[in-house]
């Protein structure tokens, strides 16, 4: 193979001047960023929970949402503590599908960091 073939390959391989070629528009570390950028929690009242069972039920209705990216449950304070991405879903739909899911009843109770 000659030196400009050998060449005219690496420019493909890297995707120097080749048209049509799509490249990732952000890294993983830049996704990451974003998605922390948009994280937020949320304190839900979930009533009725009386043991760890009670707890993973409602750990696995809020996970099964789209943009959950964290659950904490206490079934002692009657609380989910959910952090979620607020570009895919909301307060009120997590609780929704808690009371759906598990059959507890879950309330937006406020936002964590207020």
């Amino acid at each position: 193979m000659s030196v400009k073939s050998m060449l005219a390959v690496t420019a493909v391989l890297a995707g120097v001047g080749v048209a049509g070629i799509m490249w990732p528009a952000a890294t993983p570390q830049a996704q990451v960023a974003e998605q922390s950028a948009r994280a937020e929690t949320c304190w839900l009242k979930v009533s009725g929970m009386t043991c760890a069972g009670c707890e993973a039920a409602v750990r696995m209705a809020a996970k099964k949402v789209d943009g959950v990216t964290d659950v904490v449950v206490s079934h002692k304070t009657g609380r989910a503590d959910v952090t979620y991405d607020r570009a895919k879903t909301t307060p009120s739909a997590i609780a929704k599908a808690i009371t759906d899911g598990s059959g507890f009843k879950a309330d937006v109770e406020s936002k964590k960091d207020q």
